[in-house]
């Protein structure tokens, strides 16, 4: 199909009383009419309002009107896109790109280039020399400018980019400062592909990574450097929730829907409307969601639970897992179409344990110092440097989570000196898999092998050793092999 879009020209495409100013009917020499006069060849006209569409409005309306009358065997219809800032060229991109991906990604779109801001018409040429979609750009000459005496359609010609969504006008860094987190030297290159993904607003993200990393504050630093960062940002835990209360928290319901729903409710989707939702723990969803969260992401529509009417949703899906998902796909477990949707963008944060003791101590002192002030204490924590060690020698299995929660604890039971009695039994003694010497590690190993061998005499050959030297192991270590191996 071939698609004519252009905005309103709200200063021209109507005349105007001239005491009052106030709109008074319809330019026919503005240049909407100009261009259905003299140019018009299209199979529909898409003319696009910054307003946000809960009511009809009166101007859009009576110009498509008009133009119906004049031209009644034309397409016109109209689109509203909620664009709260008109001069904002991120978010005009976006709320331009979202609707052409949802209405017209396969059609030959003709951009009329002339109505709108200057901010409007940036975005039109970022749009088209994207290469996203399939658009020609076009000007009007009108007559009195022109040296023929009549009206000229100016193809404007662009070379485009040869990588899809390769130019970004940024009017302003959206930077986080140093008191809303800490990011390391090793999370720098992952941020600086965060960034480049937050201006791509089309693609999905997926997230990997242990529990406690920092997943949800990277998909939050998307969000709040992306052209969506004046809307809601929702996160949920897809594992805390059975499939029933998962789909009503995420699509909504109608009332009656089902015992206990005494009112009509909003999912978290629908709240989230121009914004961004945050699926954590993605991978723990059962085979039922795995495909109604497709369809959600294909579609970009939502049904509530106990209603026959589908909504539109303009909302961008970031997921996070600490799961391995291509292993879980391989294994039947979760969907490979649902995988590739999600995983268009890939982000993969590392455990704490492979970051260096200089970045466990840089995050360490960042605790220190922030949750000071939200314990609104005037000196900082203290530790001596033996108890600062001990400390940056515990591996953290809990991540960058755990830190923080340690530092809250050490606050709580501490003046000013941290003593060595008040650090957390966990600290104090390690479970063997958190220890780091050589005989720990070797037991473990050894459970390990043995767990997974079929009887001792293939586990001493996994190991490399004699069956001799095993047992002596086991009987040192106190190892139950029955236990391991029933």
């Amino acid at each position: 199909m071939k698609i004519l879009i252009s905005w309103i020209a709200t200063m021209h495409d109507f005349t105007r009383n001239p005491e009052t100013r106030q709109i008074s009917g319809i330019n026919e020499n503005g240049p909407t009419f100009n261009f259905h006069k003299d140019f018009f060849d299209h199979d529909k006209h898409v003319i696009l309002s910054s307003e946000k569409g809960d009511k009809p409005d009166p101007y859009i309306e009576k110009l498509r009107t008009v133009l119906g009358k004049k031209y009644p065997e034309r397409t016109i219809e109209n689109q509203y896109l909620d664009v709260t800032d008109v001069i904002n060229i991120p978010l005009i991109k976006s709320k331009v790109e979202g609707l052409l991906m949802r209405e017209y990604k396969d059609d030959e779109i003709n951009i009329f280039f002339s109505p709108g801001t200057s901010a409007m018409q940036i975005s039109w040429y970022l749009i088209h020399e994207s290469n996203l979609f399939n658009t020609r750009m076009f000007q009007v000459r009108p007559k009195e400018h022109s040296k023929t005496g009549k009206a000229e359609l100016l193809d404007m010609q662009v070379v485009k980019s040869t990588i899809p969504g390769g130019s970004i006008i940024k009017e302003e860094s959206v930077v986080y400062h140093k008191e809303d987190y800490l990011i390391t030297d090793s999370l720098k290159p992952i941020y600086w592909k965060a960034e480049m993904i937050a201006k791509a607003d089309q693609v999905t993200t997926l997230i990997g990574g242990e529990s406690g990393s920092g997943k949800e504050h990277l998909a939050n630093y998307i969000h709040r450097n992306s052209a969506r960062n004046h809307k809601p940002f929702i996160a949920i835990n897809c594992s805390a929730f059975t499939d029933e209360l998962l789909e009503s928290r995420l699509f909504g319901h109608m009332k009656g829907a089902f015992t206990g729903a005494v009112a009509d409710h909003k999912g978290l989707l629908e709240e989230a409307q121009g914004g961004t939702v945050f699926l954590d723990e993605i991978g723990d969803i059962s085979p039922y969601m795995q495909q109604l969260l497709l369809r959600v992401i294909q579609e970009k529509r939502i049904l509530r639970i106990g209603d026959t009417k589908e909504k539109k949703i303009d909302v961008r899906i970031i997921a996070a897992t600490n799961r391995d998902l291509p292993l879980r796909c391989a294994e039947g477990n979760f969907r490979w179409d649902l995988f590739y949707r999600l995983a268009v963008t890939e982000l993969t944060l590392p455990p704490l344990r492979d970051r260096g003791v200089k970045e466990k101590k840089e995050l360490v002192d960042f605790f220190i110092e922030s949750k000071r002030k939200l314990f609104k204490r005037s000196k900082k924590l203290c530790m001596e440097k033996d108890i600062e060690q001990f400390i940056l020698n515990y591996p953290f299995p809990g991540n960058v989570r755990e830190v923080e929660n340690l530092i809250e604890n050490l606050y709580v039971f501490n003046n000013n000196v941290v003593s060595m009695e008040t650090l957390p039994v966990r600290l104090l003694n390690p479970a063997d898999e958190l220890k780091l010497d050589l005989k720990t590690a070797e037991k473990v190993h050894i459970i390990k092998v043995l767990k997974i061998a079929k009887n001792k005499q293939q586990a001493a050959k996994l190991l490399g050793c004699v069956i001799n030297t095993l047992e002596k192991k086991i009987k040192d270590y106190g190892i139950e092999v029955d236990s391991l191996q029933s």
